[in-house]
């Protein structure tokens, strides 16, 4: 039983528990609770959260992140501005899905604006970019300096040449171009999908995860991939993004 004044929450986890009101939930453990602790809604010492998913999982809240700060770093708001970049919540998640820790290198091969490096940066991790346009390099510099975000280093190559420039990675995390208003350099998205997949693959050290972004169902990694887990979020009508994660199998 936690010591202190106590405060309680329960939050629905995708669709686990379908039909089944959150806060009355919470109300019953509350009750619980309040047979030998103290309730405090406004200032408790101790907050106990429930995660309703496949099963109750319930957590004392040790730390808080103030996800306002995304908003602080969406789009509108940076001083190099591209429309398609991933909301910074969005990037966010996608680099922990890759389980990078501080100090491990991490590549962003299709870099655009920085949506993904300059949140990698912030978990302190050592962030290289690439782009094949010389004009998001600098933009996404621009927008890294403009948050306190720092790189080892940016270079104006394509996604083939990535192993050669940078060596082996401790992960890959991006959003490679799709979509009308991205550019492929006029190479189809598909076949720069594919040629992509494998040149991260190659550049991935062994046990390395890779965090990708595809419009359609995630491509095979072949022999050398897999594929982890998937997560779906449909952006619009025609537009549903697939967050794929694979890990690179180590050689026997």
């Amino acid at each position: 039983m936690p010591e202190g004044a106590v405060s309680v929450r329960a939050k629905q986890f995708r669709r686990g528990y379908p039909g089944v009101d959150s806060s009355k939930v919470a109300g019953k453990v509350g009750a619980i609770l309040a047979r030998n602790t103290r309730i405090d809604l406004e200032s408790p010492e101790v907050e106990l959260r429930i995660l309703m998913s496949d099963a109750l999982k319930f957590f004392i809240c040790d730390c808080r992140i103030d996800r306002r700060q995304f908003d602080d770093r969406k789009v509108a708001q940076r001083p190099f501005f591209s429309p398609i970049s991933l909301h910074p919540r969005f990037a966010r998640a996608l680099v922990n899905l890759s389980r990078v820790r501080r100090g491990d290198r991490l590549l962003d091969p299709f870099c655009g604006t920085g949506g993904i490096t300059i949140e990698a940066a912030l978990v302190g991790a050592k962030v290289l970019g690439s782009d094949i346009s010389e004009e998001m390099i600098a933009g996404c510099m621009e927008n890294m300096t403009h948050f306190g975000a720092k790189w080892e280093e940016m270079r104006k190559i394509d996604v083939g040449s990535i192993s050669d420039v940078f060596g082996k990675v401790d992960a890959v995390v991006t959003d490679p171009p799709y979509g009308r208003s991205a550019t492929t350099n006029k190479e189809p998205a598909q076949q720069l999908h594919q040629r992509a997949l494998s040149s991260m693959t190659d550049a991935l050290r062994e046990g390395g995860n890779m965090a990708v972004v595809f419009p359609q169902v995630c491509l095979e990694g072949g022999k050398d991939l897999r594929l982890r887990e998937t997560h779906i979020q449909r952006v619009h009508r025609s537009l549903t993004r697939h967050y794929c994660i694979f890990t690179k199998i180590p050689e026997r």
